[in-house]
């Protein structure tokens, strides 16, 4: 579940989220111009059909590296197709389809196949990603107070599949649904560490397939990197054995955003994540602490249990020409139900980072930032903002 998550949250050109009804005029089809100096356009073929030829400005290819405690350096790519599903309207967002492949320095493999499109007049919304992947990763057992030294490793592949669709009932808010299946192979680790030890569920593998409603509430003024606005997002999922999954389980997740404008050149950004798993729960399925957008500074998964809270604040500048600076602080905390948390549970990170725009147009940002946690730190270099 970990990199399904990492690799949705990770990859900007696959996540354009619900925001902003009311976009900026610099809604457009983003360039090879304005994503300058990273991004390749793929050759074109004549053609004596304009649409076709205007389609294929629109074909990109984005060479990029990335760097997490999760990952260590990563190396990749992605073919992007970016549209208008109605070519007139400019008020409708922009829509993507796109193929992304990455490897690691930790022999991770991740292939993943994206879309999401903006129907006319956004009425309706469609998401899609499908993806394979081979994790090596890191585990230190479940609960809030686990010890480095019971650090242990192991490998899995990874078969995820998650289509969603969305319509819009009232302004901003959109009512969905969402299925998701994934088909993990068994856990390959040294036998008898405290994988073994402490029974956990879903460590011979398996599948899990549920499906759940979602509730969307969005005003932000942009996708990747908003200067003002709200976001809410509910989802829960039912997971069960009449779906074909091999363990009966519920995820309920939410997501709270806010974006102040403070200054034409300063934004201040808020998060507050709460995720709450029930019943017979696989492990790779479990609320996670730690990575490279929440608690910056620990290692994805670092802390894992069924419940989590955390929360998180950015302030945000624009410095001159491309670059930018932000400084960060977040806290959080997992626990075996809502009722186990404490206030001195909490664990806390800090840190500071730089950003350069790759597309002035859409505010998409190369993301690099240098976290700071409790016995650990983390040095990561991202596409997009980390919320």
């Amino acid at each position: 579940m970990r990199a399904c998550l990492f690799i949705f949250l990770l990859l900007s050109l696959s996540v354009l989220a619900f925001g902003q009804r009311n976009r900026i005029p610099s809604d457009t089809v983003p360039t090879a111009k304005d994503l300058a100096p990273f991004t390749i356009k793929l050759p074109q073929l004549p053609h004596k059909d304009t649409s076709v030829a205007a389609a294929n400005k629109n074909l990109l290819a984005f060479p990029f590296a990335v760097r997490s405690l999760e990952t260590d350096w990563g190396f990749g790519g992605v073919v992007a197709r970016f549209f208008k599903a109605e070519k007139h309207d400019t008020t409708i967002r922009t829509s993507d389809v796109n193929l992304l492949g990455l490897y690691t320095l930790r022999s991770q493999l991740i292939l993943v196949l994206s879309s999401t499109v903006f129907f006319p007049k956004e009425d309706h919304i469609a998401r899609f990603q499908a993806s394979y992947s081979y994790y090596p990763d890191d585990f230190w057992g479940l609960g809030n107070h686990t010890h480095a030294t019971d650090q242990v490793g192991f490998a899995q592949k990874q078969y995820f599949v998650n289509p969603q669709f969305l319509k819009r009932v009232h302004g901003n808010m959109y009512l969905g649904v969402t299925y998701e299946f994934q088909h993990t192979g068994g856990v390959v680790y040294t036998p008898g560490n405290i994988i073994d030890q402490e029974n956990i569920t879903g460590r011979h593998g398996g599948n899990t397939s549920g499906i759940g409603p979602i509730l969307s509430w969005d005003t932000r003024n942009n996708a990747y990197s908003p200067d003002r606005g709200f976001f809410a997002e509910i989802q829960y999922e039912y997971f069960d054995r009449f779906l074909a999954s091999d363990f009966n389980f519920s995820v309920l997740s939410i997501d709270l955003r806010k974006f102040l404008h403070i200054s034409p050149k300063e934004v201040l950004a808020f998060q507050g994540l709460g995720g709450l798993t029930f019943g017979n729960t696989p492990f790779r399925k479990l609320e996670e602490l730690g990575g490279a957008d929440m608690m910056r500074g620990y290692y994805g998964g670092r802390f894992t249990d069924k419940c989590l809270m955390a929360y998180q604040a950015e302030y945000r500048r624009f410095l001159f020409w491309r670059f930018g600076m932000v400084v960060f602080g977040a806290m959080g905390e997992v626990a075996p139900i809502v009722s186990k948390f404490e206030l001195d549970g909490l664990h806390y990170t800090y840190g500071a980072g730089a950003r350069f725009a790759l597309s002035k147009e859409e505010k998409l940002n190369l993301r690099i930032d240098y976290g700071i946690a409790k016995h650990s730190n983390a040095f990561t270099v991202q596409l997009r903002e980390a919320f």
